[in-house]
């Protein structure tokens, strides 16, 4: 079997993708779009999701701390709930 490497430059490839996407339909092109999407999702929502088991545990003094810097109302709320005890 004889291998082939072509190299090209950026600009040659947006060239050769707008191309392609101008001799599809608009059927085809939101078809693509579609594959596009759906490949992007799963990106976004399925390999990140093995990060997910890595939480960070900070202490009550240091949560306290981190949400009196923030200012928010609600943050303001949640360290009276903290304080409280």
């Amino acid at each position: 079997m004889k291998k082939t490497i072509f190299l090209t430059k950026s600009q040659e490839l947006e060239k050769q993708d707008l191309k392609s996407w101008r001799s599809m339909s608009p059927e085809e092109r939101l078809n693509e779009l579609e594959l596009l999407r759906i490949q992007a999702g799963k990106f976004l929502y399925e390999y990140p999701t093995r990060f997910r088991r890595i939480i960070r545990v900070i202490s009550k003094s240091d949560l306290i701390k981190n949400k009196s810097a923030t200012k928010r109302t609600e943050d303001n709320l949640d360290v009276e709930k903290l304080t409280e005890n």
